[in-house]
């Protein structure tokens, strides 16, 4: 551990202070349905902030829809893809998702910032674990703004400090839990198939129109 006066502690040799703009690559939003679309057209799931969670995965449960039009719209402004983060800009902080499949089914609205890590700087399963850490949790919530809802703007997010590992160590991060962030999505998506078909198949049970054989 070496002293470094910017925050006058002590921090791991050969780690640097920058701030978040050092490891992002681009943050981009979604769009809000007012004057550009309706909601509860088509197929396509419109996520907001309700459907990240603590846990790391989306909720898909309460889900708006768009349709493709509407899609082709929001693509333009969010340009969401594979490796990106999805990050819940309105408090309760620390609601992100780490897409692991290219999307084409879902979008985001303007509530959500799709924030894309500068892979020279870093890695993304780093740069999510720090988005879900306490300590920038309780920094980044203490940093909000707003008299209804409050939360963190693109440029405060930008600005704030954080301590960069060499890739390296990033890196080899990455390359232990990479496995373990894809399972988690993984089980995510098959719970909530098997949540779909129970909730077909219970209200048919009990009225009788599907029973049980031996």
């Amino acid at each position: 551990m070496v002293w470094n006066s910017t925050l006058k502690a002590e921090i791991p040799l050969g780690w640097t202070v920058g701030v978040l703009s050092d490891c992002i690559a681009k943050v981009s939003t979604g769009l809000n349905p007012r004057d550009n679309f309706k909601l509860g057209n088509g197929s396509i799931r419109y996520i907001t902030v309700k459907n990240l969670t603590m846990s790391g995965v989306l909720d898909f449960s309460g889900c708006d829809t768009i349709d493709e039009t509407a899609q082709t719209l929001i693509h333009r402004r969010s340009d969401i893809s594979k490796g990106d983060i999805l990050f819940a800009s309105i408090a309760p902080l620390g609601r992100c998702y780490l897409i692991e499949q290219n999307p084409t089914d879902w979008e985001i609205n303007e509530s959500v910032f799709s924030i894309r890590p500068n892979i020279e700087m870093t890695t993304a399963e780093f740069l999510y674990s720090y988005f879900t850490s306490p300590a920038f949790i309780k920094g980044a919530t203490s940093s909000s703004t707003g008299s209804v809802f409050k939360g963190i703007r693109i440029n405060t997010l930008l600005d704030t400090k954080v301590l960069i590992p060499p890739y390296r160590i990033a890196s080899a991060f990455s390359a232990k839990v990479r496995g373990l962030f894809s399972m988690l999505d993984k089980n995510a998506a098959e719970i909530s198939t098997l949540s779909g078909i129970r909730d077909w198949l219970l209200p048919m049970l009990m009225n009788g129109q599907a029973t049980i054989s031996d």
